[in-house]
């Protein structure tokens, strides 16, 4: 795995280029492909053959693939060439538009769950799981803190927040906060160590949610929004319920919301 390159875009046609530069702005690292025939510039890779062929010649130099196209194409492309699970890359299938973000192939071990939440994460589209461990992850940790808060206090206040919930940590799905706080050193080694991929959502989007919930005049007159990690954590639980309210300790702050089953969400 480590002898393959990073991860490729791939598009089809010119129309899925928008949404791709879009993706790679976030991940300049990754290689971004299209044909010949579209606008592709002097950044980015163009393939002369057809879309599966090029894919049969590439599909093992890369850790993941995400194929801006219809997953049809990438299904037919692949039939003849999936390798055992455990080997194999990870495959992501996004719309031109950019709405979804599908783990196709390659789940767990190939990594496309976690590719599938990295591309939402940044673009704002919905990643879309169907393994079935991960489909019974239904909570959701939002979290929060002031700028190079303490990793352990961070670390210690989310396992007593799951601790209290009766919450195991294999049952989170995500991690979530604000664009802002993306970087910090301790919310990274958080997402890392308990491999949870972070969700990350911008002040306007929070801004924009209508939920009940608590309010800080500090956090608010800081970085502009009412709070974060209550927001954050509805909002990627596709608007389910806190279980455990915005809790505090040393700087950090920490919210467990609970992804409700489709029968029981509300209209």
């Amino acid at each position: 795995m480590s002898a393959r390159n990073n991860i490729a875009i791939v598009v089809i046609r010119s129309e899925g280029l928008e949404f791709a530069r879009k993706l790679r702005q976030s991940f300049p690292t990754w290689d971004l492909w299209g044909p010949e025939s579209s606008d592709i510039n002097e950044n980015e890779k163009a393939y002369h053959s057809r879309f599966k062929d090029w894919l049969s010649d590439n599909f093992l130099k890369y850790e993941g693939f995400v194929c801006i196209m219809a997953a049809g194409i990438v299904v037919r492309s692949l039939s003849t060439m999936i390798p055992d699970k455990r080997t194999g890359p990870g495959v992501v299938v996004c719309d031109e538009f950019g709405r979804h973000a599908i783990s196709l192939l390659g789940g767990h071990e190939g990594g496309a769950n976690t590719l599938a939440h990295r591309v939402a994460s940044k673009t704002g589209c919905v990643s879309i799981i169907t393994t079935g461990t991960e489909s019974m992850k239904n909570y959701v940790l939002g979290v929060g803190c002031k700028k190079n808060a303490d990793y352990e206090s961070l670390k210690g206040l989310v396992v007593e927040v799951l601790n209290n919930a009766k919450v195991l940590p294999d049952k989170v799905r995500v991690m979530t906060t604000i664009d802002l706080k993306e970087k910090e050193p301790c919310i990274l080694k958080l997402s890392d160590e308990f491999n949870w991929p972070l969700v990350i959502f911008s002040a306007n989007e929070i801004n924009a949610t209508k939920f009940q919930i608590s309010h800080s005049k500090f956090v608010e007159d800081s970085i502009g929004v009412p709070g974060v990690c209550e927001p954050t954590a509805l909002m990627a639980s596709h608007f389910g319920e806190l279980v455990v309210p915005k809790t505090t300790a040393n700087g950090c702050a920490v919210a467990l919301a609970q992804e409700l089953k489709i029968m029981d969400r509300r209209p």
